[in-house]
């Protein structure tokens, strides 16, 4: 099996009956049933995605990050990378690459992530740290107590709008590592929630292979 793949046994979730009708099939027309099958269960495991719902119906755990990336919806590349294919008795749903099978099995069973800041930088690129400041550091500034000298020696906490009107992106950075002790990392591990999406519950699969078989027995018996 390829990694965070998910195989289907249609023998399992049918009918003794069935069954016997199924093992009768030569392999060429066991592989395109499962094929069926296994596009149906693509179906779902996208819905999911796009749901962002776990297989027991929960919502996903939501990013910690409170900016505008934690708004939008996780995972959304991974659905046009999924592929489907009938196999001998059933049908198999994978991955199209071996990368984007490490981030689903990562997010799928909840594994740690192990980031550098040589992959950071090729994940998002190079930060400009001449640019401004942005809301999330102010935010973060003003939660770690941030204050600016006024005009006589007096101390007060700027607003966020002053933070990204006078500090660049650079300059928020150093002071908020420098406020939170922090010597910065080369090398970190961030702890992944579990988001279960690939696959089906077994009463999605029994009343899916139930249905698929019932569809097709016309022209199984016709074989």
């Amino acid at each position: 099996m390829r990694p965070t793949a998910v195989q289907i046994d249609l023998s399992g979730h049918i009918k003794a009956r069935q069954q016997l009708q199924l093992l009768k099939m030569p392999p060429a027309k066991q592989r395109r049933l499962g094929g069926t099958l296994a596009r149906k269960v693509r179906i779902y495991s996208r819905k999911r995605l796009r749901e962002q719902k776990a297989l027991d119906g929960n919502a996903w755990e939501k990013r910690k990050e409170s900016h505008k990336k934690g708004r939008k919806k996780m995972l959304r590349g991974l659905s046009k990378r999924m592929r489907a294919r009938g196999v001998e008795l059933g049908g198999e749903v994978f991955f199209a690459d071996g990368k984007t099978a490490e981030i689903a099995h990562q997010h799928q069973y909840g594994e740690p992530e192990e980031w550098t800041s040589q992959k950071a930088k090729k994940v998002y690129g190079q930060p400009d740290y001449q640019a401004p400041a942005t809301r999330y550091q102010a935010r973060a500034l003003k939660k770690e107590g941030y204050k600016v000298r006024l005009p006589g020696g007096r101390k007060k906490k700027p607003t966020i709008r002053w933070i990204t009107e006078n500090l660049s992106l650079g300059q928020a950075g150093l002071i908020l590592r420098k406020l939170r002790d922090d010597p910065g990392k080369s090398r970190w591990v961030i702890e992944l929630p579990e988001r279960s999406f690939l696959g089906v519950t077994e009463r999605e699969i029994s009343e899916l292979a139930s249905k698929l078989f019932d569809e097709t027995s016309g022209r199984i018996h016709s074989v």
